[in-house]
């Protein structure tokens, strides 16, 4: 038995470094930032944070998840879950910077990401848990929090309420027939929600 003075045992294994994650998630975002997750390797990410393969592994299955995990952490403070004022306004407000965060080098990357999933369920997985279904979860939970003040229709569907508010952004983008503005935002939040405003 230890004495009361001794250090605590080290458990068995190197301990992880946080310098090196953060290393090998920076250098992980930069590679997805010049050619999306198919152009780099999992020895690319590793030979630029200057670590070897086995410690990627340390945190990460696959490349795929490490670079996701690299793009969700540079994305959280330039588009945060929290919005403001009622939730009918907080509502309009995220549809509005959706518009905004599009043109963004975040936005471009994302759709990107979109792009490179396509044909990959795994990929494709990957992307809705880390990224798309944490951000609808907060959609969500404003029509709901809008339906129980009042200022929502009883009844409306959460689920399809947010595809139609959501939809058409990407769809625009990504087809490029008109363009992504604010002034088109605020006319989609309008046109879509007249018919469920209570």
């Amino acid at each position: 038995m230890p004495n009361a003075g001794s250090p605590p045992r080290r458990p068995p294994g190197r301990p992880r470094s946080e310098g090196a994650r953060r290393a090998i998630l920076e250098a992980a975002y930069a590679l997805l930032r010049k050619g999306g997750i198919a152009s780099a390797s999992s020895d690319d990410i590793s030979k630029a944070a200057g670590v070897s393969k086995a410690t990627l592994y340390r945190w990460w299955k696959t490349k795929e998840a490490i670079m996701l995990d690299a793009f969700c952490e540079k994305l959280t403070p330039v588009l945060p879950y929290e919005a403001k004022g009622s939730p009918l306004n907080a509502l309009r407000q995220n549809v509005v910077r959706g518009a905004d965060w599009l043109h963004s080098e975040d936005g471009r990357i994302a759709m990107r990401l979109i792009c490179d999933f396509y044909e990959d369920p795994k990929l494709r997985q990957l992307f809705l848990e880390h990224f798309y279904l944490p951000r609808r979860g907060l959609q969500i939970r404003l029509v709901k929090q809008a339906m129980a003040a009042g200022e929502l229709v009883g009844g409306t569907d959460p689920e399809i309420l947010v595809d139609a508010l959501q939809g058409p952004l990407f769809f625009r983008f990504l087809i490029g027939h008109a363009p992504v503005d604010k002034k088109f935002a605020r006319d989609l939040v309008e046109l879509v929600l007249k018919a469920v405003t209570a």
